[in-house]
Order: structure tokens, then C-alpha cells, then sequence
């Protein structure tokens, strides 16, 4: 790895030349520009296409609206939706119950009803100089709170409590029937207002917004935490497209929005965004971004980009599970699980990347972040250090055949802040879990689902993409770059995502190995899809403390057909598997368990621009005791969700 270090920081510097040289003179050069967008490949985007000249456009009001209504019922039976780490787990004990949660999503499964419904109102005013828009929002929700926020369509900001919201009464719980975790809200008002230039080279934005650009490895907004409809149940690190779906119906949101100010320009090829936003966070605590972004676009996947970050935190602690923050070790049987309490994070993150062509052998991707992080209320104050995160790639596209190979560093000190939801443990999982949200109910500033935190190595794909058969496949081997043991793990800032801590005079090395591979075939009767993904975590122990031992396997498919039933209808019908069976902090196999879900689902368009989805899904899961001598966690859900979109004017 040595090698590696050496050969990527040349990299690096061969990027800030080519920048300078390269991305600099095109900021001057009068090219066709692709507008500001995330990127998160290395893989060359399509030529900007050539327009007709822009014809004058007539000034006036305009009006576009959006609006949808989702209804929601949910059913679980049996001894697992009643585990016994309930009671403490609601009291706030880091030891969190087996089930019952969905395994691909890592939502809750609760029983009972709910409707949830937004309607966005949309006016924009045009001249020949510039255009002024807002958004207008109200929402309304009815019933189970729980499947509510996690089973449909994300909610309004001001209504959703992943955000922050505490107009509806969410809380943590466990019914046993319909109606245990009813409330109702409303909200309505402006969400968002919007000021450009005729030629849109200039936007201003205020209020809610997604970013125009972003490099994920400086920062990524906060995932969707749930299970937004959708016609077919994908493994969540599927090599698909996602799942089937008419053309007009929009993919669903995958992160929630920021607050505050967004400034973007354009000149050139050059693209510059300036942001100051606020965070999803816990009520009485706060987070803020002050963030700024410039990408060079060349066209033809040929881009650069400088961007940085710095995140501030205040107000009230917030609870936590990292070792470095001041609290103790809970002995449970999941292991010794840190209970900790945090405060007044200060985060700074710089980043450049690169992607670019070498000749006409293949195309290149590099990149370099650099991160410092400091606390109050850590255990041990002046221990901070910085952290860096390193990638460099090649990929060689020859007709429909496309391969890549990606190498990885991650270090355990960067991108450290830790972020809670706007709503306390709002994901129910063991501390064994895969795939799980960074450190469960905490997302991280970065996007950590390509390599993970204090993780190194590589990554290799294949894909054959178009015609009558379609194949993708993946192979990732990624290890420890440092043991996470009760001296590295009280030092501000060091994070590991996976595994606990270790006595210093036991520390080992662990490693994790990812497969993935995705199959398409496209006869006439209908599209058949095999999606499967599977992931090894692994960390030796020694003889004297055999709980420091972690050797699971978690494997994940879905195997769906997807059929056009007519010009606008669309259905699909497929089962869902997902298991872990192995060894976490127990020298015997004590995780074992699966689930299946069985799901069927369809979308139409229908006359007047509405269109309507129907998704249905049965789940059985199984297996051992959380604890030994307690009930089995095993339990039966039907979900049954209805959606109904309506879009005029867009």
C-alpha cells in the first residue's frame, strides 16, 4: 500500500497541474457547458449536443403544480415484534433490538394505517432579464407516524421529523396493533424562492434547495432514511438503474434537502457554487455547512473541481456510540457498546478532483480530501489529527463493454462529525447489522457507501450494457487501515464504522470483501432481472478475549420480471432474500437470521397528468434468539401501499 500512497499523491499532483494549465485556459474558452451537476463517476458523460439558437421568450407569469396522496396499511404478527432490548432500547440504551425492522432499508415494520399527502405550488415570473420563482408546500399526515415517515413519499421539510421537525408526535416504540402510534399534522407556507438571470448563468436560492454540484467524497446531503414506493425491492447496493418504473413517473428523492443560501455562477465552462445551509440535527442542537464549489467542465467526461467545507455544531449535546466522546462502555451482548455524549464539533474539509482522458487508452479519475476535526466534551482533549481520503481510478469503455478499477484509501480521521437525524435512534438494527446507516442512527458529511470509514483497497466492475442481454459485476476487498483498539478509539476523531473496540495488547487487523452482480434479459413477454449482492466482514481475535471475534456473511438478492402492459402501465412481480449467519463478539455462531419478502407492484398513467402506483409485499423473518433463552424474533408484515401523483405545467 506503500506503492499505492506514492502513486496516488503523484497523481494529485499531476491533477493541480493539469488544472492550472488545463481547467483554467477552458474557464476562458468559449465552449459549450453542461450545466452544474453531482458527479460521482469517472466514466465520460455525453457531448453536450449542439442547440438551435434560443428564441425570445414571452414575459408573463407561468404556474406549474405537483401534488401527490399516499395511503399506507401495515400488519406484523408474532414474537419478534416484541424483542426484549425494547424497553431499554426506547429508554436510550445503545443496545438495539434484532427485529422488527426491515433488513434492505433498515425501517421500522409496525402495524397500522397511515395517509400522507403535499401539494407543491410552483409560480415563476418572466422577463427578457431574469426569472423569480417559489415554492409553495402544504402537507397533511394521518395515522401510524412511524409508517408515515419511513414507508412513503418524503415528507414536506416542515413536517418531516428526520429533518427536524416535532410537529408530529414520532417517537420510538413498539405496537402490537393499529392506532398505538397515531398523530396528525399540517403544515403550509413558502418552502423555497428563487432569482436568476434570463440565461440562468446566475441563480440565486433561498429556503429549501438540493445542491447544483457536489463531489460526494467532500459531502453529500443526508440519505433518505426509509423505503420510498417503488414497484420492486432492490438490495441496496444493487449495480442496477434502480428499480422499474414508467418514464413519467420520477424517481422518488434519495436525500433530504438543505436550509439556508445557495449561490451559483457560470462563465465559461467554469461553474462556481457558494452555500450556507443548516443540517438535519436533534431538537435543541443545531449543524451548519458553509460550503463552496468550483468545476471546470470541459465536456466529454473531461472535469475538475475544487471544492471545501466547513461544518460547525452547537446547542444542546447530542448522544452518540464513538468511544472518544465523554461516557463509558456498556457491556451488553452484542458487545461492549460505547454510550457517549458530544458537542460543539468543528469540521473542515478541502477536496480536488479530476477526471480526465489519458490518450485514447482509457479515461482517469483522482482525488484527494483533506479533513480537521475537533469537539467539546471528548475524552481526551488535543488528541485530534487530520485525515485524508485518496482515490484514483481507470476505466476502458470498448462498444458495450465498459471496465474499471478503483483504488481506495479512507482514514479513520476524516470526514469525522457526528450527525444525527432530526429524530433519536431512527433506526432499529443490532450492532451487527449490514448494511446499516454510518454508525446507525448518525449519517456521515462524505458518501462512505463506496469505501468505508478507516477502510483501504480496491475495486473492480464490469459491465456489458444494451442490447437483449445485459450483465454487471463487481469485486471490492477492502481492509482495517488501523485496529480500532481503546487507545486509538478515545483520540478525537478516530472512527471506525464496523467493528468495536479492542485492548491494546489484542488489536487486530479486519477486512471486508463485497460481491455484486447484476443479470438483465430482455425477451418480448417481459424484463427478467437477477440482483445480487453479498458482503464478508472479518476480524481474528486472540486466545485470551475470543469477544473481540467478527466473522459474518451477509448476502442479499432480488429476482424480479417487470412487464409493459400497454403504452403507460408497467407491472412487476418478484421475491427478495436477505440473510447474515456468523459471529459478532461471541466466539459461537449467535447471529443467524433471514428475510423474505414477496412483492408485487404497478404503475399507469392516466389522462389529465395523473398517474397511480400500487406496491404489495409480504415478509416472513427468522432465526436465532437476540439473547440466549429469549423469544425467537421471528415475525410476519404485509405493507400495502397506494400512491396517486398528479403534475401539471412542468
Amino acid at each position: 500500500m506503500t506503492a499505492l500512497l506514492v502513486w496516488t499523491r503523484l497523481a494529485f499532483v499531476a491533477l493541480a497541474c493539469l488544472l492550472l494549465s488545463y481547467g483554467l485556459a477552458g474557464a476562458q474558452t468559449a465552449a459549450p457547458s453542461a450545466s452544474p451537476t453531482s458527479v460521482a463517476s469517472p466514466q465520460a458523460s455525453p457531448a453536450p449536443s449542439v442547440s438551435p439558437a434560443p428564441t425570445e421568450r414571452p414575459s408573463g407569469l407561468r404556474f406549474a403544480i405537483d401534488a401527490h396522496a399516499t395511503f399506507i396499511t401495515q400488519t406484523t404478527n408474532g414474537p419478534g415484534t416484541q424483542p426484549l432490548e425494547a424497553p431499554g432500547f426506547i429508554a436510550g440504551s445503545p443496545l438495539a433490538p434484532n427485529t422488527p425492522y426491515d433488513t434492505i432499508s433498515s425501517a421500522p415494520l409496525v402495524p397500522g394505517n397511515a395517509g400522507e399527502s403535499v401539494l407543491y405550488f410552483r409560480p415563476t415570473y418572466y422577463t427578457k432579464a431574469f426569472e423569480a420563482g417559489a415554492v409553495l408546500a402544504a402537507g397533511y399526515v394521518r395515522g401510524s407516524v412511524t409508517n408515515a415517515a419511513y414507508w412513503g413519499e418524503s415528507l414536506v421539510p416542515a413536517l418531516n421529523p428526520h429533518i427536524g421537525s416535532q410537529i408530529l408526535p414520532y417517537r420510538v416504540t413498539f405496537p402490537t396493533h393499529a392506532g398505538m402510534d397515531d398523530g396528525t399534522g399540517f403544515v403550509a407556507g413558502v418552502t423555497s424562492g428563487r432569482l436568476a438571470t434570463a440565461d440562468g448563468n446566475v441563480q440565486l436560492r433561498a429556503g429549501w434547495f438540493d445542491l447544483a454540484q457536489t463531489d460526494q467524497f467532500v459531502f453529500t446531503q443526508p440519505l433518505i432514511s426509509g423505503s420510498p414506493p417503488a414497484i420492486a425491492i432492490l438490495p441496496p447496493e444493487s449495480l442496477g438503474d434502480g428499480p422499474p418504473s414508467i418514464d413519467w413517473w420520477t424517481a422518488p428523492a434519495a436525500a433530504y434537502p438543505l436550509r439556508g443560501v445557495d449561490l451559483v455562477g457560470k462563465q465559461g465552462t467554469a461553474t462556481l457554487e457558494l452555500s450556507d445551509a443548516a443540517l438535519p440535527s436533534l431538537p435543541g442542537s443545531g449543524a451548519r455547512i458553509t460550503m463552496g464549489s468550483l468545476v471546470f467542465d470541459r465536456g466529454e467526461g473531461t472535469r475538475f473541481s475544487l471544492q471545501a467545507l466547513h461544518l460547525s455544531t452547537g446547542g444542546a449535546l447530542v448522544p452518540t456510540t464513538i468511544l472518544y466522546a465523554q461516557g463509558q462502555l456498556v457491556s451488553t451482548p452484542q458487545g461492549d457498546l460505547p454510550s457517549t455524549m458530544i458537542g460543539g464539533q468543528r469540521q473542515t474539509i478541502l477536496g480536488a478532483r479530476g477526471a480526465f482522458h489519458v490518450a485514447s487508452w482509457f479515461d482517469a479519475v483522482a482525488e484527494y480530501g483533506h479533513a480537521t476535526y475537533d469537539a467539546d466534551n471528548v475524552m481526551l482533549p488535543g488528541t485530534a489529527k487530520p485525515g485524508n481520503y485518496y482515490h484514483a481510478g481507470v476505466s476502458k469503455t470498448v462498444r458495450r463493454a465498459t471496465a474499471s478499477f478503483d483504488v481506495y484509501r479512507n482514514e479513520p480521521r476524516y470526514a469525522s462529525a457526528i450527525l444525527p437525524y432530526g429524530i433519536p435512534e431512527n433506526v432499529w438494527s443490532a450492532a451487527w447489522s449490514w448494511p446499516g446507516q454510518w454508525l446507525k442512527s448518525n449519517y456521515q458529511l462524505i458518501n462512505n457507501g463506496v469505501a468505508n470509514v478507516n477502510r483501504q483497497g480496491y475495486r473492480a466492475k464490469y459491465a456489458l450494457k444494451g442490447g437483449l442481454f445485459e450483465l454487471r459485476a463487481q469485486y471490492a476487498n477492502f481492509g482495517q487501515i488501523e485496529p480500532i483498539t481503546l487507545s486509538n478509539a478515545r483520540q478525537t476523531g478516530f472512527i471506525d464504522g464496523f467493528f468495536l473496540p479492542q485492548a491494546d495488547n489484542a488489536a487486530t487487523l479486519g477486512r471486508q470483501h463485497q460481491y455484486g452482480l447484476w443479470l438483465a434479459w430482455h425477451p418480448s413477454i417481459a424484463d427478467l432481472v437477477v440482483d445480487y449482492t453479498e458482503d464478508t466482514m472479518h476480524r481474528s481475535a486472540v486466545a485470551s478475549r475470543p469477544q473481540d471475534l467478527v466473522s459474518y456473511d451477509t448476502a442479499q438478492f432480488s429476482i424480479y420480471a417487470s412487464r409493459r402492459l400497454g403504452k403507460d402501465a408497467l407491472g412487476s412481480l418478484g421475491i427478495t432474500r436477505y440473510f447474515m449467519r456468523g459471529s459478532f463478539a461471541q466466539a459461537f455462531t449467535n447471529v443467524d437470521f433471514g428475510q423474505k419478502i414477496a412483492f408485487a407492484g404497478l404503475e399507469w398513467r392516466e389522462t389529465g397528468g395523473t398517474a397511480t402506483l400500487l406496491s404489495v409485499r409480504r415478509s416472513v423473518f427468522g432465526g436465532f434468539p437476540s439473547q440466549l433463552g429469549g423469544p425467537p424474533p421471528d415475525f410476519t408484515g404485509t405493507l400495502f401501499v397506494l400512491e396517486q401523483r398528479f403534475i401539471r405545467g412542468r
